[in-house]
């Protein structure tokens, strides 16, 4: 089916697309398009939500809705409401009609226009799993270059939670989410409304949808731009040193609340926690504060990482060790880009 012909006005979308966008608008068109070019057997709605954007962004937006009509429903803020506490998916998830969510930012984009068709076929085959998640292409903002991310092999499998969980970074990319719409609006109250919210939805949508799994397809279908000025990794590199020591109590205030959920294996959990402070700690350590950078990393227990722990210690008991390994980290961090 085309992708024009994937748009029914009149019947209950199979898929509403949910896009966040905050100046965007070097990014949006691309984003939206992606979303647009979609050959699916079914209708789609694209749910956008601009949180007030300075920029060409609401203006692109506008745009694209006169090009496209009914098949974008726009919410349009007037007031920015991130910095009021309150995060896009207050307003855009309770809009959405569809049997199935999917997830794509409005600095990230789609590149294959089979991917929702291929997901929801997915999902369809797998009735017992509510996640399903492929790789992407990661896009570096300051080389331009691209590198494969988020990739788990090159079989088509479901994955166990536990492997989801504990892990040192995210599992999947934001925009290769496709969720069963139930399962996302069962999400607990504090992660639609928390106060103050969790620093980053991704993991526990990872955790949480992904309680029974989570549908792998090997093939790369996005792009994910890192480096995006106001991104939550550009915020968190560059935030202060208490605003970082908040956001990692934060953190592991939130993560503790997962603890008892049906389906979240409590090892996992707790093996997650230990490198949520393993990341919060490096970080400490690319700022130079090797007072909290000591705080936090003091009570790491990895298992199977008899090094990491090995040069934490050595760094925590030596000021010239602390200095070299900061400017090792800084110079692996600058090569991974």
């Amino acid at each position: 089916m085309n992708a024009t012909d994937n748009q029914h006005p009149n019947e209950t979308p199979t898929v509403s697309v949910i896009c966040q966008t905050f100046n965007h608008g070097a990014f949006i068109r691309q984003a939206l398009e992606g979303i647009l070019m979609q050959e699916t057997a079914f209708p789609v709605e694209i749910i956008v939500h601009d949180d007030a954007s300075t920029d060409r962004t609401p203006a692109i937006i506008q745009d694209l809705i006169r090009e496209h009509g009914d098949r974008i429903v726009p919410i349009l803020q007037r007031e920015n409401q991130f910095s009021r506490g309150r995060r896009p998916k207050r307003f855009t998830y309770p809009k959405a009609r569809g049997e199935f969510i999917a997830l794509c930012e409005g600095d990230d984009y789609w590149t294959n226009p089979s991917k929702l068709q291929r997901q929801v076929d997915a999902l369809r085959l797998h009735p017992e799993v509510d996640l399903c998640v492929h790789p992407a292409m990661r896009l570096s903002m300051r080389t331009g270059k691209q590198k494969k991310g988020f990739d788990h092999g090159h079989d088509e499998r479901v994955v166990p939670t536990g492997t989801i969980i504990a892990r040192h970074d995210q599992f999947a990319p934001t925009a290769s989410v496709l969720m069963r719409r139930e399962a996302a609006m069962s999400m607990p109250d504090w992660w639609f409304h928390g106060s103050p919210p969790p620093p980053t939805g991704d993991f526990f949508i990872e955790a949480i949808v992904g309680r029974k799994g989570a549908v792998y397809l090997p093939d790369v279908m996005a792009v994910y731009r890192r480096g995006v000025p106001g991104s939550y990794t550009d915020s968190f590199r560059k935030d202060n040193a208490d605003r970082l020591t908040q956001a990692l109590r934060d953190m592991l205030f939130y993560t503790e609340k997962l603890q008892g959920l049906e389906g979240i294996p409590h090892e996992a959990l707790a093996e997650r926690e230990q490198w949520v402070r393993l990341n919060y700690a490096l970080q400490f350590l690319a700022m130079g504060n090797r007072e909290r950078f000591a705080h936090v990393s003091q009570g790491i227990r990895l298992k199977h990482q008899r090094i990491a722990l090995w040069a934490l210690r050595l760094m925590r008991g030596s000021h010239a060790a602390f200095h070299s390994g900061r400017l090792a980290f800084l110079l692996l961090r600058h090569y991974r880009e």
